[in-house]
């Protein structure tokens, strides 16, 4: 298995995941391009909030759709506002689970954003875009492109474990910046030590320069 940099590895990463954001951005705004805007801007205030929040939160989707914003008028104006509707399920009730269901149903997209992402590049040029732009790509251990089967292994590991890190966070209780980053200490750490991610060892790939790879398979 030839070394190369960390660094380039690490470059072809920032690249990907910067590219798989702005797609996931395009991809939302075509599936709602008026109410979606909205949507990420809530989404991200709620990266930092943990699942058993969501209540919370759906009260005060409930206070904004019966006092509108008169909410913001004052703490005094806020606290009377919460004491009233608290006291009225019903007007919670059309609320309840909203939170939970746009926030599954946002990342969801996230999720099925990064799986064809990877699974087209990889499909074509045997590496993401990220990686084939800084040289490299994937091959088996074998030192043979990776084949169709080993690639939708690759992409359907990532989906899984992507899927598990949403699962934990639930779980657990966290939120998505601690989730986000146990998922990159699990899936990236063997990196440093053996140079393959979790992914690379559990489908007997890894990442090569694309010039070298090449080179050893015309011999």
């Amino acid at each position: 298995m030839e070394k190369f940099s960390f660094m380039r590895r690490l470059s072809s990463s920032l690249i990907d995941k910067v590219l798989i954001l702005v797609l996931f951005i395009i991809s939302a705004l075509c599936i709602s391009p008026y109410g979606m805007a909205s949507h990420l801007g809530s989404y991200y205030a709620l990266l930092d909030a943990v699942p058993s929040s969501y209540p919370a939160q759906d009260t005060y989707k409930a206070m904004h759709s019966v006092y509108d914003n008169t909410i913001y008028e004052s703490t005094e104006k806020w606290v009377q506002c919460y004491k009233e509707i608290s006291q009225k399920p019903e007007l919670i009730a059309p609320h309840k689970g909203e939170t939970l269901s746009w926030d599954l149903q946002i990342t969801g997209l996230f999720i099925i954003v990064n799986f064809i992402y990877y699974l087209l590049w990889e499909w074509i040029f045997r590496a993401s875009l990220g990686k084939f732009l800084c040289g490299l790509t994937v091959a088996s251990d074998n030192n043979q492109p990776t084949t169709e089967k080993e690639i939708i292994k690759r992409c359907f590991l990532l989906l899984l474990l992507m899927i598990a890190a949403v699962g934990l966070r639930f779980t657990f209780d966290i939120n998505y910046y601690m989730t986000i980053l146990l998922f990159f200490l699990i899936v990236d750490t063997s990196v440093i030590i053996k140079g393959k991610s979790l992914i690379d060892i559990m489908t007997n790939t890894y990442i090569t320069k694309r010039k070298i790879y090449k080179n050893e398979n015309l011999k």
